[in-house]
């Protein structure tokens, strides 16, 4: 189907549909003309460093690198929506002081499923309307075969998609509220990236999206918590909600799964090597992610050309607004691998030596004025240790294609992996998901 045809049927779809029938998103009429003025697509793929990019990029696929204005305007105007049915839920609970119960409510609907809930709050039985229907798109071979994609990265997967992130806390609605949550900052900021290793862990399990798994329970968790803490910075004074649009938007978390495509293009540096089906499905099993939590943007890609067209929409969309608290977020990150000062020496050593390979591991991927804009420091030799993952996982790579039963192994090995550096760093503390208590300013 082409883009525009797809922009189209998307402008006819209901606002609310809980049926699965099709391809719509959810809107709030409240927001549909509005595209908060952070969004500068339009202006910067004017400029000299947009049309490098469309240069670099346009040698990915064929045909145009830009989306169509129209659905490129649909996404910006994503960034002035949030999620509805989940927001009105979590609305109605802080209106009624019942914030605790309505976490608690939904905890059981996951567990014993939405009759099992006596008296629920309003909104609760809308929200697992939602999450009980199967989209049209749904396609549980291609979610199961995306999450094996991404086990077989391992713990590969969690270091890139750590450092990553980096070039978009330079973004102002990314960072502002990470830093009035207090998330990813200080002594906390280790702390958070395990409980999203752990997030990415139980989501991709096998049949873990389905009812009753514990992926799906994750994913609808941090729906939640996100509902939280947009009722929560929406009216602070620092959010400008015409220049920002709404925190944790449909834009801003589109572009987080994004982040995924690029994590199966930069793998094949290091030895990976996943066709392009294997990409797409991968992709299907975000999109489906993505539903759970309760993202649904204006338009997904359903090819690899069509992905790069985002990516660029994506790269060029912001202007960055580097200042203190983006530099606090990137080098949080990297000192949250370091000592503290209370391990033995030996412990010492070892974190450290393990900041120094995520630091190699960031300047290897990240962008030189994305480095610098951070303020990192000399990564030295440790910035090509990213290289020294090629000959393993290429032997992987021919194994699991040539050798018979060898996929289901190495499977097994990647997810014993990922469950053991899990264990080892987050010692007797399990993963909580919870939503902050007070904001940090």
């Amino acid at each position: 189907m082409a883009l525009l045809g797809l922009v189209r049927e998307h402008h006819s779809t209901v606002r609310r549909n809980y049926t699965g029938r099709t391809e719509g998103t959810m809107r709030q009429d409240k927001t549909t003309g509005f595209v908060p003025s952070s969004f500068r697509y339009f202006e910067n793929k004017e400029r000299r460093r947009g049309k490098q990019l469309a240069t670099n990029l346009s040698k990915r696929l064929s045909g145009p690198i830009e989306l169509p204005n129209e659905l490129a305007l649909e996404l910006g105007r994503d960034r002035g929506r949030g999620d509805p049915v989940s927001d009105d839920f979590i609305d109605a609970a802080f209106e009624t002081r019942n914030v605790k119960t309505a976490r608690r409510q939904a905890e059981q609907a996951l567990a014993s499923g939405i009759d099992s809930v006596g008296d629920p709050l309003p909104g609760l039985e809308d929200l697992f309307a939602h999450l009980d229907a199967e989209p049209a798109w749904l396609d549980w071979a291609q979610v199961e075969r995306g999450a094996a994609v991404l086990r077989r990265y391992g713990t590969d997967a969690f270091r890139y998609f750590g450092l990553v992130s980096l070039p978009g806390y330079r973004i102002e609605m990314t960072h502002k509220p990470l830093v009035l949550t207090g998330a990813y900052t200080g002594g906390s900021a280790f702390r958070r990236y395990l409980e999203t290793c752990k997030f990415w862990t139980e989501i991709s399990e096998p049949n873990a999206l389905r009812q009753r798994g514990e992926g799906r329970k994750t994913a609808v968790f941090i729906r939640i918590l996100h509902s939280i803490i947009r009722h929560t910075i929406e009216p602070h004074p620092e959010w400008d909600r015409e220049r920002l649009g709404v925190p944790l938007s449909q834009n801003a978390q589109f572009g987080t799964i994004s982040l995924s495509f690029l994590l199966n293009q930069q793998a094949k540096v290091i030895g990976y090597l996943p066709s392009d089906d294997e990409i797409l499905a991968h992709m299907h099993f975000w999109r489906y992610v993505g539903y759970l939590m309760g993202v649904e943007p204006a338009f997904y890609p359903e090819s690899i050309d069509d992905w790069w067209r985002v990516m660029y929409l994506m790269f060029l969309q912001d202007v960055p607004n580097d200042g203190p608290d983006s530099r606090m977020l990137g080098q949080s990150f990297v000192e949250a691998f370091g000592p503290t000062g209370d391990e033995s020496p030996e412990v010492a050593q070892q974190k450290s030596r393990e900041k120094a390979e995520v630091l190699g591991w960031t300047r290897f991927f990240l962008s030189a004025s994305d480095y610098r804009a951070v303020e990192l420091g000399d990564a030295g030799l440790h910035r090509w240790a990213p290289l020294t993952r090629v000959p393993t996982n290429l032997l992987a790579e021919a194994t699991r294609r040539l050798i018979p039963g060898a996929a289901g192994l190495l499977d097994d090995r990647r997810r014993r992996d990922r469950r053991d550096w899990l264990e080892s760093h987050l010692s007797d503390r399990p993963a909580q998901f919870a939503p902050v208590e007070k904001l940090t300013r």
